[in-house]
């Protein structure tokens, strides 16, 4: 309940918006006081799940509907939050909403009784997971260990001294030095022979690519970027602009086509250096990359994607929180991309792929094409590389596990996230290699603390991410990472994953608020803690329905790190979901020790894989103890009808065969008959004498016979007179 002294300071809060105002003097929180009307503006309630007004705060407050100020500061936050995910980017009420929202942050901090002290000790929330109040309790396990349990909460929170500590670590990393020499442009037969027309060709064709909507050409992005500048996350010292390509390409400055397509590869290099993850010229120069990729591509339909402008220039329609996995209901060919498991029909696997001077190989994180937000590009691990079988010469492609950003992911609006934090999923897409955009770095968050990757993995002038988490898009909730094997590709799980060069003593990242609050827009959205609790007590009961199969892996969850995870029910303070028991083949055969010294545990090779069936959640390896037991159907001995009938039915056949004896003694009888002839009393000829005739003279009260009825139906008609 609030106190007199907390509701003073929050109206002093909310006073303290409307004295804001524009330049003819009027409040511009004048907006925000009312929600739009449901009739005129039916969009903005099928965008908005949570509207919010002024009013309705100020309502609530006076009606005692608020039990915390965190509470009260949620709804007022989502206010603005909704104004800025609705309304476009520049125009005057999300300039005023954004304006609103920092007066909100400043001044909700400056009341002492709006920011009560911590507790010393954090509630912990079930299941510990993410997703569930307050959030900051959260466990994690060592890479590829036994399950165990840190609180990130009693670790030191990120200062000063740890951002050194980090800095001196990257600084004693090799920098990358670029792309190799091999996997760039080549030109056959016309092309060839005129290559700077080739290469005219393409410059022309990438200005005239104009923003979605906008006659705005994309490549005026190159003119915001420095030639002379040098930046120190480049692998190159040079100075480097679009007109200076055209410059060489103009005084036939290139020797060879790899020479242009190296030139090219590192403008967009230093463009993705020079803008914003996230702002409209980054987009732009990943569309133009993703464009020239195509244009010289030896494959003919990365060629022909690249004609038209539609969806990025990317191989797939939609991306992470649009597209829908193959064969669901509901999808359609403008939105089924993904499967739950790596397909491998019609594809050869092979085991690396050198593209752009780049060598890809399982367990590579990458940045991909993202049809529906360029500025954002997908976030993957590479699983398996494939050459389609019977494809177009030059085809290529790999299958890659997405990883969603906050954005792309639906939470409560106090939720906070890691820096740079995404979430693994369950999603797996097929994209053509023209779709990598560069190599990325992405650390579990066990690792991530204590250190950072050594390369080939990373280099320090590579984007890097962090992850404690899965994202269920389906039920919309957070399941914290246990066993961070289960998310790697099988082959690497025996190996030290991404090994760290060390800190010199734990470094935690830092927390950042929702994006939606600071006017990020995406495929999420906000939503409210009541919600989220039906759902992930939804997702709770199908995982304990599930708990029945049979475990998952050949290995114990401590060995190999399969392990089923529960999904968290928030709220319930005294139930809590435990994972089903361990049936792995070690620990029914009595634990390491039953085997005898430290047996070797092999993982099956994937042409035999194959042949299994997957669990449809996890994707990973159903097993059984034994074949099949043909049980026997106990249906198939039950009888179908009752004794009273089957006696009737006895005594029915019983006097039928009884008739059918009689009868066939009487037509002996009667063929005994059948040569003996009479007088017809007159002298006359004697004539034999029908067996018919016979029949029914030895049985005068018979019933007529099928002759019978026979010959009085054909019997002739008597002659009239």
């Amino acid at each position: 309940m609030l106190t007199d002294a907390q509701k003073a300071a929050i109206l002093r809060v909310y006073d303290g918006l409307w004295e804001v105002k524009n330049s003819r003097g009027k409040p511009i929180a004048e907006p925000f006081a009312f929600l739009p009307d449901k009739n005129a503006w039916k969009d903005y309630y099928r965008v908005i799940p949570h509207p919010r007004s002024l009013n309705g705060v100020k309502e609530n407050l006076d009606n005692g509907t608020y039990q915390t100020t965190q509470a009260v500061l949620d709804d007022l936050s989502l206010v603005f939050a909704n104004a800025l995910h609705f309304n476009e980017d520049g125009s005057v009420i999300h300039n005023d909403a954004r304006t609103l929202k920092n007066t909100l942050e400043t001044a909700w901090p400056a009341e002492p009784e709006l920011n009560p002290p911590r507790p010393a000790t954090p509630v912990r929330a079930v299941a510990a997971t993410p997703s569930a109040a307050p959030y900051d309790d959260l466990d994690a396990s060592p890479v590829g260990g036994a399950t165990g349990e840190t609180n990130w909460e009693s670790m030191k929170p990120r200062d000063k001294a740890g951002d050194e500590i980090v800095r001196k670590t990257e600084a004693s990393l090799p920098r990358w030095k670029g792309p190799s020499l091999e996997g760039w442009m080549k030109l056959e037969g016309q092309a060839a022979r005129d290559p700077y027309k080739v290469y005219n060709d393409i410059i022309n064709r990438l200005k005239t690519v104009k923003d979605k909507g906008a006659d705005t050409l994309a490549s005026d992005a190159f003119t915001r970027i420095s030639e002379a500048a040098v930046l120190s996350e480049l692998s190159f010292t040079t100075p480097m602009s679009l007109a200076l390509i055209e410059n060489r390409v103009a005084l036939r400055g290139y020797p060879a086509p790899k020479d242009f397509d190296m030139d090219m590869a590192r403008l967009f290099e230093k463009g993705r250096r020079w803008f914003e993850e996230g702002s409209k010229d980054y987009g732009r120069i990943l569309i133009l990359q993703r464009l020239y990729q195509g244009l010289t591509s030896s494959s003919a339909a990365a060629t022909a994607l690249a004609r038209t402008a539609t969806q990025n220039f990317a191989s797939i329609p939609a991306g992470p929180g649009f597209a829908k996995p193959l064969h669901s209901a509901g999808s359609t060919s403008q939105d089924a991309v993904t499967t739950y498991r790596i397909q491998n029909k019609d594809r050869t696997f092979t085991d690396e792929i050198t593209f752009k001077g780049m060598t890809y190989k399982s367990g590579d994180y990458v940045h991909l094409m993202n049809p529906n937000d360029a500025s954002r590009p997908i976030i993957g691990q590479v699983f398996k590389l494939w050459i389609p079988d019977g494809g177009t010469p030059g085809e290529r492609g790999i299958a890659v596990c997405w990883y969603f950003r906050p954005e792309q992911t639906f939470h409560p609006p106090h939720r906070p996230f890691w820096e740079h934090e995404v979430f693994k999923t369950g999603h797996f897409a097929d994209h053509a290699m023209e779709d990598i955009i560069e190599k990325v770095g992405c650390q579990f968050m066990t690792r991530h603390i204590r250190g950072r990757p050594k390369p080939p993995m990373w280099y320090p002038n590579w984007p890097l991410y962090v992850c404690d988490s899965r994202y269920n898009d389906r039920d919309r909730v957070f399941v914290r990472i246990k066993n961070w094997n289960s998310c790697i590709p099988d082959e690497l799980r025996k190996a030290d994953f991404m090994p760290i060069l060390p800190y010199e003593r734990t470094v935690m990242p830092r927390k950042v608020d929702s994006p939606f609050l600071h006017g990020v827009k995406g495929p999420g959205g906000l939503m409210e803690e009541d919600e989220l609790r039906r759902k992930s007590k939804r997702a709770a009961e199908r995982t304990a329905k599930s708990s029945a199969l049979p475990a998952l892996d050949v290995t114990s969850s401590a060995e190999a790190g399969v392990k089923t995870e529960v999904a968290p029910v928030v709220g319930a303070a005294t139930t809590e979901v435990k994972p089903p028991a361990d049936r792995s083949l070690t620990v029914a055969a009595g634990g390491r020790a039953a085997l005898g010294g430290d047996p070797t545990i092999e993982m099956l090779p994937e042409d035999t894989i194959q042949h299994f069936d997957r669990d449809p959640r996890t994707g990973e390896t159903l097993w059984f103890s034994g074949p099949p037991i043909q049980q026997i159907n106990p249906e198939a001995f039950r009888p179908k009808y009752s004794l009273e009938y089957l006696a009737f039915l006895a005594k029915k056949k019983a006097a039928v065969e009884k008739e059918r004896a009689r009868r066939e003694e009487e037509d002996e009888m009667d063929t005994d008959m059948e040569g003996e002839e009479e007088d017809d009393g007159q002298g006359g000829p004697r004539k034999k004498r029908l067996r018919s005739d016979s029949s029914q003279e030895a049985r005068p009260n018979a019933p007529p016979t099928l002759l019978d009825a026979l010959s009085r139906q054909y019997q002739p008609a008597p002659a009239s007179t």
